[in-house]
């Protein structure tokens, strides 16, 4: 066997063909990052002029004048197969004293235990333990099956297989998915797909005001966004929901009439029959009902004349990986909530999925805990709502390049208690 840098042709062909492929191990991912600064090593291992394995990893400084390397979603590799790992590990490490780095970084697209829904262990399946008791054994460090965020790449994610034709694995999204997602096409919600600079600009501007909203570091400008479009080009789409505002004011003059004529209905009955609590109940609730709907009309009317072309209110960047479409980021804009424009886009994302020919659709990152109330419980509980499965990888790992490693360690791991701490 041979360890050799590869040309970014060779790296290329081998990873779009590979079972684990990534949208994070590609050229596209390369020279987005490339762009910010990063020097790019396509680094892998050959036998007989056949790649065995292979990995994109950026070169950054780190600290102390020295570097690290990084291998987004691990190295494209059989990590069962533990001869090639062996060998693409000895000759890794060398590879990076020469870079003078410190460390080298990695978290495999690897599943480690597969789960259901709701987040429990499938019966009969067992932990992927060989793989992480292998990569130990090579001396790289483990942080843990970790359940948050502190990581490079979320170890806990949301996946739909989509092994069923759309109409039945709607019927196993929950029935509130269901209903928010009818109603909001009922009320005028639609997607425009787009890679316009113009609608980049809207999307991240939402993304933004999300993060704000909810008191996180969203780390992504428009800029970023807009070199992802050139370097992954039609493999990244952004969808802009937005309010049909002629739509939305006819629904809501359809609605007031309905109302009118359920109240016309109760009014006949207590002309008719003796006027009981129920009758007078069923009065008041329609009364409620018209004067919420009279309400609406007039919001409806004052956006038409406003928007007259309808309002943005949502927007979400997905991107193509190997089999599988994924969900990068979303926001919405808080004034306009009520239109759940989240259950549109997503919906109409698994659409896409399925139209394009993709196997799997990707929600990506959630947390590793399932019960209300705890961490980011409800961006997982609106995942859930699809139905699916909770993908469980095998988390992150570091491989020992220079001893300051450990006082690189020993900081890192203070940052952490600090951020915590400040949580607090």
């Amino acid at each position: 066997m041979e360890f050799l840098e590869l040309t970014r042709e060779e790296f290329q062909k081998f990873s779009e063909k590979h079972p684990l492929e990534s949208f994070f191990q590609t050229v596209g991912n390369a020279d987005l990052r490339a762009s910010y600064g990063a020097k790019i090593h396509y680094l892998g291992v050959k036998d007989d002029n056949h790649i065995l394995a292979a990995g994109m990893f950026t070169e950054n400084p780190c600290m102390f004048g020295q570097t690290r390397l990084y291998a987004p979603e691990g190295i494209l590799a059989d990590y069962h197969n533990v001869e090639v790992l062996s060998f693409f590990t000895k000759h890794l490490k060398k590879y990076a004293r020469k870079c003078n780095a410190m460390f080298v970084r990695m978290d495999p697209n690897v599943v480690y235990q597969p789960r259901n829904a709701n987040g429990e262990i499938i019966p009969g399946s067992k932990p992927e333990t060989e793989v992480v008791k292998t990569l130990k054994k090579l001396g790289y460090h483990h942080f843990g099956f970790t359940r948050d965020y502190r990581f490079s790449q979320s170890r806990w994610n949301f996946r739909i297989h989509l092994d069923i034709d759309y109409d039945t694995l709607k019927t196993r999204f929950s029935k509130s998915t269901r209903k928010n997602i009818e109603n909001m096409y009922e009320k005028g919600v639609r997607v425009r797909r787009s890679h316009d600079e113009k609608d980049i600009e809207i999307a991240t501007e939402m993304f933004q005001k999300t993060a704000d909203r909810k008191h996180f570091d969203l780390h992504r400008d428009s800029e970023y966004y807009k070199r992802m479009q050139k370097y992954f080009r039609d493999k990244v789409l952004f969808y802009i929901a937005y309010v049909d505002t002629d739509i939305y004011l006819s629904y809501t003059k359809k609605e007031l009439e309905k109302a009118k004529d359920s109240q016309q209905i109760i009014l006949d009955k207590m002309k008719k029959d003796m006027v009981g609590k129920k009758l007078t109940t069923q009065l008041e609730n329609s009364k409620k009902k018209i004067l919420r709907f009279e309400e609406e009309v007039e919001e409806a009317e004052r956006m038409k004349a406003q928007y007259p072309k309808g309002v943005d209110v949502g927007a979400l960047v997905s991107v193509q990986s190997g089999k599988e479409y994924i969900t990068l980021t979303s926001g919405i804009l808080t004034e306009y909530k009520k239109f759940m424009p989240k259950y549109v886009m997503y919906n109409e994302h698994i659409l896409d999925a399925y139209q394009w020919g993709f196997s799997y659709v990707n929600f990506f990152g959630i947390s590793g805990y399932f019960t209300p109330g705890s961490l980011l419980y409800g961006v997982y509980e609106f995942k859930r709502g699809f139905s699916g499965e909770v993908e469980e990888l095998v988390g992150e790992f570091n491989l020992k390049v220079s001893n300051t490693y450990y006082i690189y360690r020993i900081l890192r791991r203070l940052k952490i208690w600090w951020r915590i701490i400040k949580k607090y």
